[in-house]
Parts: C-alpha cells; structure tokens; sequence
C-alpha cells in the first residue's frame, strides 16, 4: 500500500465521520529526519485506536480537569479553564490537554485546569496517578513516535475570530497521523466548535519548517478529509489589527503622513493616527499606524518604554468610526484583545496628565577616567564611565572576539569636560540666527531665541555694558532651559533646543583632546571608516532602552570628516528635540545626562542586517528567540520605504536530532519567496545567541531564562560573517 493510501485511510477513519479540523502551534525541525520515514515508523496498526462510535460519557467538569464542553459551553468557559499568554498574534488563552491511554479502546482525554497545573507532568502525577519518573514520562510522550500518552495545549487567539488551535511541544516527536487520531479525539469533546464550515472550528497549524513541509506534501489528503491547515504566517497575515502595546491615553486625535510629522509639532496630548511608519516618532500620548508592525520597530518601542498605547491595522483600512474622531480630544483604552476610542472631557485629560506626572529622576555617572579607553580594558561595570552600550559592547567582544567589532570608549569625562571649557559668544548667537532662517523657521521665532541668547550672555557677565560677553555650553544650556517662555512655546523650544545643538557643532573641542582621538583612529583604522556611537548613562537601562533617541555617525581620519569634528553631532545628540521631550516625559534631570562614545571600525559590505530578542516574544509558551531580519543595510526598526522585516522565531527540534528549526510569521518585503539565512547560518546563530545570554545572565546576575536581551548582528560580505554589534536588556 502506497504512504499516501495508508495515511488518507487513517486520516478518514478517525476524521472523516466528524468531518473536523485541528491545528498545532508547535514548531519542528528542518535538519531533522524526513516526515515520511517517521510517519511510516508510526503507523502500522494504527487504526485500532480509532474512538468508538458508541455515544461519549457524561463529561467530567471539575476543578482539576474537565473530560470535554458542552456546546452552551462555549469559549467562556474555555478561557475559564486556561493560561492567559502574550504571542505575535495578540492575548492567547492556552488549554493544556493529556491524552491517555492512546491507541486503545480505554483512551480519554483530560483538558487540564491550566492555571493549576503548569506541567503535563504534575497533572499526570497528581491527578492521574501516573507513577513513572519525569524522565520516562518526557522520553514516552514527547521523545517516541510510539505513544501511550499523548501532551497538547488548544490555543484560542482572540484575534482570530472563533477558531481554536491544536498544537504541541516543539520537541514532540509526534506524527501527522497520530495529530489526526488526537484530532478527533479531541474534536468531540469539543461541543461548542462546528464540524464544517469556515469559522467557529478546530484548526491544524503545523509547528514549524518540518511540519509545514510534511504538511504541503499531504495537502490533498488533509482537504479530502476537510482539515484546515493555516500555517503560522497565513494566520498571521489576516489579522485585523495588532493590539502592539496596552493602556490608556488621553489627547487630539491627529491623522499625519510620515512626511507631515517631520514637519508637525506633537506633543504628549496629541494621540497620531500614522499612514505609514515613519523614520522617527516624536513624544506622543498614544499611536495607531495603518501599516503592519513588530515588536521591534521604533515606533513600538517607543510606545514600551513611554507605555503608551500603540495599535497596528497590519495594512488594512482604518475604521470609519475612528477616523471620524480625529481634531477631538478623545479617551483612548488599549485592552489585551480590543481597544475602545471616545470622545473626553478636558477637565477628564487634565486629571489624567496630572495623575501620570513620574517622580523626579537624577541619573548618576563617573567622571573620574579621562583616557580613550580600548575595550579589553573595559568591563561590565564600567558603564558607569562609558555608558552600557560601550561597556556592553566590550564585554561582547571579550566573549566573541571574532564576531564582535573591537574598539575604544570616549568616557562621559570628556562630554562633560566640553561644557565647561566650550564658550557661546555674542558671534555665535548672531551665526545661529542666520542658520534658523536658513532651516525655515518663521522670523519671529529666531528673534525670540536670538534674543535669549544674547540676554544669557548678559547675564553672566553681570553687566549690559559688557564689551566681549560670553558663558560656558554649561551654564548657557542651563539658563535656556530654565526659561519660562522655553517650556510654555512647543515651537520655541524646539527652535532653542536647535540653537544649543549648534554651538556643540560650531565649537571646537580641546586641541589635545581633538588630536589624541583622531590619532587613535587613526592607529587603530587608518583610513577606514569608523562609527561613533552614542552610549549615554540614560539608554540601555533595564528598565528604559533609548532605543533610536541618540545619534550615531560615521568618521574616519580624512580631514573632511575627523572623528574630533564629528564627534560633537553625537554629543550635541543630548539636546535634540525628540530626546529632551522623551526625558521630560520621565521627568529625568536633564544637565545629569552624560555622553559617552564607542568608536570602532564600520560595517562594509552588509548582506543583512538582524535585531534578536532572547525570548520567544511570539509566543511565550514556546521556549526559544525571536528574530526580525532584513536583507542588506535597509533599517529593521524605521525603514524609510516601509519595507516589511522578514518575522522568524528559531526553536530547538524535536529529539532524537540536535538543532534548531524556525517559524515563519511574515517573509521579507525584500526577500517574498524565501527566508534570509540559510538552514546553515540559523543555528550557528542560535549558538552565538544562547552564549551571549549565558553571559550576560550572569553579568546582570540573573537567571537566563528571567533575562529578555536585545541583541543587534549583520552578516558581512561575500563568507556571510555573522557579527554581533549590541547586546542591552529588552524592555518588556
């Protein structure tokens, strides 16, 4: 009898008297060995643990388990029984399932009280009586293909209106056929679920690579016996929208294109709803974009470490009813599973914002190392001179030093060291109000800041009469931010926060200083490009990653573009607009901010470009990483055409092979047909990933599996070199 006749034929025994579908979350591997081989070492005589027709007992329905739903049932009391968790697709509600005595005429099924019994195996144990080790149990119900007792979970995803998910353990060694036998098993006992039609179904997902090929390869069978299979990114990809980050928010509603808001001034009461992502996204109260996000893009992360609401359509069209609401002051409540939008009182708003005002917050830092310090020379507490990113980095290149970019640190000593000794001049005002016409500022506005520059310089010389008046950047940032109009005028704060980042640029530093980093590079790199990148004492943070605020360039030891000149638009960076109003928002001391530097040679010749979080974030019931991916130097986090990353997580496979496996959520926009990395370069990926968690864990002095870290990495040139290039916390 040919495979596929032998499959079809147990499909439709178990299957095809109910007419139902199922469905798996689970995810397998791509190295392992051929569906075909291990269906075919499962299936003989597998047809004598079909169900009986006979009618099914009463069930049971007690704090510990029940043994099935009725159909007035329904989801409610599903969610009753379940864990709550957070995936890619929105809140799930997870029902965990043991299966015992399969393949014989006692079998039963148990739909486990989740939230009282985590493990399979304590519910075995406790509730069953199961009497074998927790070895033997996993070895026979996730390591065989001959299975007594089979482990499951029944996935119901708000965001997918009316469908329930069958799925197992990454690592289940478990058959297409025995996923039909338990198909069946557990379709009905599942009374409230339809057993045809296109909604209110079991469904069958199949977990991973190996599973989704197996599953291509039997599609008709599957179809005849009416199985929906969605695959992760089919499901995915429909939908409606993605509940990105919850809570609650207050503000005008404001309908903006990208390049509108590089114009537009917003603030914390102003909620944006965004035609497409932009680059950069300002401080804002809440944002709801029409096109699809990740976890990690800006304007995502952002909405984290604001917590703010944020809401994606995933491309589709926005809601008339919210659409009608934009130029009003509205209520905006994001929920795990929906949202509601209102119309809102001003005296309601102004409660709110006054409620939401955080405690004063003066960051620290160490001013005592004034060298240019090289990374073996660093060490993981010596962000407090250097910043995270540069101490972090350091150690990465401790722990990987071939995969990992080397270099030195400009501590926090010389930032500072440049307020004091760099002078605003009467000159320098004059140079600057010429420079705010130029960037199209109306008139009024650079007067009025022209005049606050001219009148700080007053001031510290005590007298008007004073011939060459002039003040240290300190003492001149101080008293401009100090002023009242500076905090009462949105658009002239902007334009002063402008006029300070000028003089950064328009002041040379320190001579020696200037000549002892340019020699550096130059030692170091020769003529080849180097980055500078911000690592200030107010990113990185565990609990707030400044993610995208600082600014990062290139230099190299040609005199148009020195690493003593470009230096400055990094630490002129502190007092860019978006970065003042996003530390007014946590009401951070803004003069204790410090400005380190990490310098080390640039990335030529960039194949692709990736943004790891060492925790499954799709799917937090599935143990592994996940991994937004795109091809060449095209940014992950803000792409300026709205290029979509490609959305994999990387699991372990199932026993007896060793590796990894991937689960597609969403191709790249650049690369539609097929992923990034080849099967190849994912799991020597995956093994760089799991030491620098290890690592870092206990840098953090945590437990790796507690620990959520951000981990940026490129693959280079024509060998595909993998380099890792930032390791930081990831805030949930």
């Amino acid at each position: 009898m040919k495979f596929c006749d032998l499959l079809l034929g147990c499909i439709l025994l178990f299957v095809v008297a109910c007419g139902d579908a199922s469905s798996s979350t689970s995810v397998e591997n791509p190295s392992s060995s051929s569906s075909e081989d291990v269906i075919l070492s499962s299936s003989e005589g597998f047809s004598s643990s079909s169900s009986s027709d006979s009618p099914l007992p009463v069930f049971i329905q007690n704090d510990d388990q029940y043994t099935g739903f009725y159909k007035q049932d329904g989801y409610e009391l599903f969610r009753k029984l379940s864990y709550p968790s957070k995936t890619e697709m929105g809140a799930g509600y997870l029902v965990k399932i043991l299966i015992s005595d399969f393949g014989t005429d006692s079998v039963e099924v148990h739909f486990m009280n989740s939230m009282k019994f985590y493990y399979h195996y304590d519910f075995a144990e406790m509730v069953l009586g199961d009497t074998r080790s927790l070895a033997t149990f996993n070895q026979e119900t996730y390591f065989s293909a001959e299975k007594n007792t089979v482990a499951g979970t029944l996935a119901y995803y708000a965001s997918v209106d009316s469908m329930i998910a069958l799925t197992f353990f990454p690592t289940d060694y478990i058959t297409p056929v025995q996923v039909a036998a338990v198909y069946k098993l557990v379709q009905e006992r599942l009374l409230f679920l339809n057993s045809s039609g296109a909604k209110n179904r079991l469904f069958y997902m199949p977990a991973g690579s190996t599973a989704e090929k197996a599953a291509a390869e039997y599609a008709n069978e599957f179809k005849v016996a009416d199985i929906p299979v969605y695959t992760h990114a089919q499901l995915f990809g429909d939908i409606p929208f993605q509940i990105m980050n919850t809570g609650t928010a207050y503000g005008t509603l404001r309908k903006l294109t990208a390049a509108e808001l590089d114009t537009a001034i917003v603030s914390s009461h102003d909620i944006l709803i965004l035609e497409t992502l932009p680059a950069e996204i300002p401080l804002v109260a809440a944002t709801i974009s029409k096109d699809a996000q990740t976890p990690l893009s800006h304007v995502n992360l952002a909405a984290k470490a604001r917590k703010t609401p944020n809401i994606a359509f995933n491309g589709n069209e926005l809601p008339d009813s919210l659409l009608a609401l934009c130029g009003k002051l509205v209520k905006l409540e994001v929920k795990a599973n929906s949202y509601t939008v209102g119309e809102a009182t001003l005296a309601d708003a102004q409660t709110f914002w006054n409620k939401n005002v955080r405690d004063a917050v003066k960051l620290t830092y160490d001013l005592s190392d004034s060298g240019l310090i090289d990374f073996a020379n660093l060490k993981f507490s010596s962000s407090k001179s250097v910043g995270v990113k540069a101490a972090n980095l350091a150690e990465l290149h401790k722990l990987l030093p071939e995969n990992s970019p080397d270099g030195f640190a400009v501590p926090f000593y010389h930032y500072s060291n440049f307020l004091n000794y760099a002078q605003v001049t009467e000159e320098l005002c004059e140079r600057s109000f010429n420079d705010c016409g130029k960037e199209g500022r109306a008139s009024d506005v650079c007067t009025q800041v022209k005049t606050a520059c001219a009148g700080v310089l007053r001031q510290a010389q005590g007298s008007e009469s004073a011939e060459t008046p002039q003040t240290s950047l300190r003492n001149y940032i101080k008293n401009i931010i100090a002023r009242e109009d500076f905090a009462a005028d949105t658009r002239l704060r902007k334009a002063m926060l402008d006029n300070i980042r000028y003089m950064f640029k328009h002041i040379p530093v320190d001579k020696n200083f200037g000549d002892a980093l340019d020699a550096k590079v130059r030692n170091l790199y020769g003529e080849a490009g180097v980055r500078l990148r911000s690592s200030t004492n107010s990113e990185d943070l565990s609990d707030f990653n400044g993610a995208g605020l600082y600014k990062s360039v290139k230099a190299t030891a040609r005199e148009k573009d020195l690493p003593s000149d470009e230096i400055r638009k990094v630490w002129a960076s502190v007092w860019s607009f978006k970065v003042f109003e996003e530390r007014a928002l946590w009401n951070i001391d803004h003069m204790s901010v410090q400005m380190a530097v990490a310098v080390h040679e640039a990335f030529p010749d960039e194949v692709a470009n990736g943004v790891i979080i060492t925790q499954n974030i799709a799917d937090y019931s599935v143990a592994g990483i996940y991994a937004n991916i795109q091809v060449g130097e095209t940014s992950i986090t803000n792409p300026e055409g709205g290029e979509l990353p490609e959305i994999i997580s990387i699991i372990e496979s199932p026993a007896p092979q060793r590796g990894v496996q991937t689960v597609l959520l969403q191709h790249s926009s650049l690369s539609p047909d097929s992923l990034i990395l080849t099967d190849g370069e994912i799991y020597p990926l995956y093994r760089f990933v799991q030491k620098i968690q290890n690592r870092f864990a206990s840098l953090y002095d945590k437990n790796p599996d507690a620990l959520a870290l951000d981990i940026e990495f490129k693959v280079m040139g024509p060998e595909r070199k993998l380099i890792f290039k930032q390791v930081r916390p990831y805030v949930f």
